[in-house]
């Protein structure tokens, strides 16, 4: 009789194993159809705090045309808004390293 019941707990463990393997995974998009569908962790963009005021976004999507590119942006207190301090290609320093001298 221990046999059986155990056999019967076994298997009913497994089915719910089965369920839970084959269970389909929730749809958010049809949802919230309002709901951006780009939003992604890594959307191909790299933000680096250089100091306290100064930002660097490095574009690192392989498939974009601005591969390589790294923007430096500064705060400016008095507009509330980041000014763009210069734009760099690191692609280039590592092709050609010997055009760049420090």
């Amino acid at each position: 009789m221990s046999d059986k019941y155990t056999r019967r707990i076994m298997v009913g463990i497994l089915i719910c194993l089965i369920i839970i393997a084959f269970k389909p995974v929730p749809s958010f998009q049809s949802n919230y159809p309002d709901f951006p569908s780009s939003l992604d962790i890594n959307n191909g963009e790299t933000v680096v705090q250089l100091s306290e005021n100064k930002i660097a976004i490095v574009k690192t999507d392989v498939n974009s045309g601005m591969h390589g590119e790294i923007f430096v942006l500064e705060f400016n207190e008095g507009k509330g808004s980041f000014d763009l301090i210069g734009r760099y290609n690191y692609e280039d320093f590592f092709s050609n390293p010997q055009e760049y001298k420090p």
